[in-house]
């Protein structure tokens, strides 16, 4: 898919629903859009194994974090969207 304003054309964004920080990560062509294990890395690489996924992911529903994949090159706040999920942290502490 070609890229389209300055996304990747197949991403993971990441939202805190909060403060409104967001995370962008591109996804490549052999990756498998499985929201969740993508979520489960997410939390891994940005937290450090401070914190892990708390309970279930939560499909059209926000929690914390709002989590969308994006196959299109639109921006984030485009209607198409692949799979999107809200989710909340715990410490693994």
């Amino acid at each position: 898919m070609p890229k389209k304003q300055g996304y990747p054309a197949c991403y993971l964004h990441i939202r805190e629903c909060n403060t409104h920080r967001e995370w962008i990560r591109p996804l490549r062509g052999n990756t498998k859009l499985d929201l969740e294990k993508l979520i489960k890395r997410w939390i891994k690489e940005e937290f450090h194994g401070e914190s892990k996924l708390d309970g279930k992911i939560s499909y059209r529903l926000e929690g914390d974090y709002y989590a969308k994949i994006k196959l299109n090159g639109e921006p984030p706040d485009s209607v198409s969207v692949f799979a999107s999920a809200g989710f909340h942290l715990q410490s693994t502490y």
